[in-house]
């Protein structure tokens, strides 16, 4: 039997009143049921600050896609925590995650950047 693993993992750290370092790890075919964990989670950690500020390190070294379904989670989590986030950094490995991340950057407001090297991507999200 062969068993594929899926699934996002959440840290979530509060710096001050309202800063949260984000750290999540995406595995295999992200489903509705994974956003279903993690979105009630992040949403507990900003509920009752006014302006949260959010800083996220995104590791997709080992995602494989999203489920249809998953991919409009994503878009919903965006379109209703979007204006929250200063910048993400994501971590990949493939071209196209790359051109995934330039694509985000040009149409979202936040500060999107692709990095190979993990440091490099911390580093930026400390500026």
């Amino acid at each position: 039997m062969t068993m594929l693993k899926h699934g996002i993992s959440l840290g979530i750290e509060r710096h001050g009143e309202g800063d949260f370092f984000v750290n999540i790890k995406a595995v295999g075919k992200l489903t509705h049921a994974d956003y279903e964990y993690m979105v009630p989670m992040l949403e507990s950690a900003i509920a009752g600050v006014k302006s949260p500020d959010i800083y996220a390190f995104l590791d997709v070294t080992e995602m494989d896609g999203w489920e249809a379904r998953a991919m409009w989670d994503d878009l919903k989590l965006g379109l209703k925590h979007g204006h929250q986030f200063e910048k993400i950094a994501i971590l990949g490995k493939t071209e196209l995650q790359h051109w995934m991340s330039r694509m985000a950057d040009w149409f979202t407001p936040i500060k999107v950047r692709y990095f190979q090297d993990e440091t490099d991507a911390l580093d930026w999200l400390k500026e």
